[in-house]
């Protein structure tokens, strides 16, 4: 009888442990999702940004700073490779077309995907392992 409870003890125990690491490891992703979410609306403003600074300059696209200092982008984006929520940006500018790419600042289960966007078009292409191109897959809602 007491084999039978010490069994059933350890067994609980061993659950508890497990559904613990269960709910750490959900919680991790779900915080990851929750930062790739902020770095897809940074994406979506930029392009947004990168659209009326064309309009108002002869169809010619403009770095960070070119879009901070026309009233276009605010202070966050003010810098080559700016950070938003442990992404960080980078855009390659050459006239008349850019690509934006947000990648995770971090390694490991709580990095987000590999965001990649172009002045060709606003949807968004993600990769889970390395820098996203257009050659990646579409996001999926």
């Amino acid at each position: 009888m007491i084999r039978l409870t010490s069994t059933v003890s350890l067994l609980v125990a061993f659950a508890f442990l497990i559904s613990c690491q269960t709910y750490s490891t959900g919680l991790q992703q779900s915080v990851a999702r929750a930062e790739e979410m902020s770095a897809v609306a940074a994406l979506k403003i930029i392009a947004s940004a990168q659209q009326a600074y064309a309009l108002s300059n002869g169809g010619s696209y403009g770095t960070f700073q070119q879009l901070c200092e026309g009233g276009y982008l605010d202070e966050r984006f003010n810098s080559a490779t700016p950070e938003i929520k442990d992404y960080v940006l980078s855009m390659d500018v050459s006239g008349n077309s850019y690509r934006l790419n947000a990648d995770p600042a971090r390694a490991g289960e709580q990095a987000g995907r590999h965001l990649y966007t172009d002045s060709t078009s606003p949807l968004i292409r993600v990769n889970a392992t390395q820098p996203a191109t257009a050659k990646d897959p579409l996001m999926q809602p």
